[in-house]
């Protein structure tokens, strides 16, 4: 269920060059398993998932990593999708009800 969760991510965010001035850096970034894996959790936490949503949205400011065949097309190509908004508002959602639940299923159990 996790390498499901995380193929989009590898191919769609693993593209978007890394800025020390966005969330998306050497630190917390798509560019590993692992580090998706990091960024996937400070997500479901809670901790600044509506930043790294926006560092990966489309907008003006999001640019391709210099490795990744987009930017080797296009140096201007911005490598962010609008496929970032209703991803990461689910993936937030999805992790509070399950939360929930097994804080609910602990209690009643």
């Amino acid at each position: 269920m996790l390498s499901s969760l995380l193929a989009p991510f590898f191919e769609v965010f693993g593209k978007i060059a890394l800025d020390d001035a966005t969330q998306i850096h050497r630190n917390n970034n798509f560019h590993s398993f692992f580090a998706a894996v990091l960024v996937l959790f400070r997500s479901a936490t809670g901790e600044a998932w509506q930043e790294i949503m926006l560092s990966c949205s489309d907008r003006e400011d999001v640019r391709c990593d210099p490795l990744s065949d987009d930017y080797k097309r296009d140096r201007e190509a911005r490598c962010g999708l609008s496929f970032a908004y209703p991803y990461f508002i689910s993936f937030f959602m999805l992790c509070s009800f399950l939360v929930c639940l097994f804080l609910y299923l602990m209690v009643v159990l």
